[in-house]
């Protein structure tokens, strides 16, 4: 969605099933592109089915995102922990919460320098419209 927007409350499951869908085509491209292939970890215990669905959607003879996700706990990954930190401090960039503006430049300070964009990608989806949604 276009920085500053957000689609309604009440289409929030649809809208976040149409973005990760969104996000895992990207990755899916980019690997191709690529010659790689890739596994994706998430935070959580997968009774979310929708995740699994969406990887099941593309097609078998040409994903590049191998399988399903793997879900690991954060209460007990650290590797989880440093990704929700890494997604967290990515989002106060973006969000510009004035009560988080202690942490509004902490991923330009400590993390764009590993990353290859330098910043924060906002996901725009283009079949979210988000004064429909």
């Amino acid at each position: 969605m276009p920085p500053g927007t957000t689609g309604k409350p009440e289409n929030l499951a649809v809208n976040r099933q149409k973005v990760y869908k969104w996000l895992i085509q990207k990755i899916d491209q980019e690997l191709a592109s690529r010659h790689s292939l890739g596994i994706i970890y998430m935070d959580g215990d997968g009774s979310d089915t929708s995740y699994r669905d969406t990887h099941r959607s593309l097609p078998r003879s040409e994903r590049n995102i191998i399988k399903d996700p793997i879900y690991l706990d954060s209460k007990t990954s650290q590797f989880m922990q440093m990704a929700d930190h890494i997604a967290w401090c990515a989002n106060a960039s973006i969000a510009q919460i004035p009560k988080h503006s202690f942490a509004h430049r902490w991923y330009e300070q400590y993390l764009s320098v590993r990353d290859v964009a330098r910043k924060p990608i906002i996901l725009n989806t283009p079949d979210i419209d988000p004064l429909n949604s």
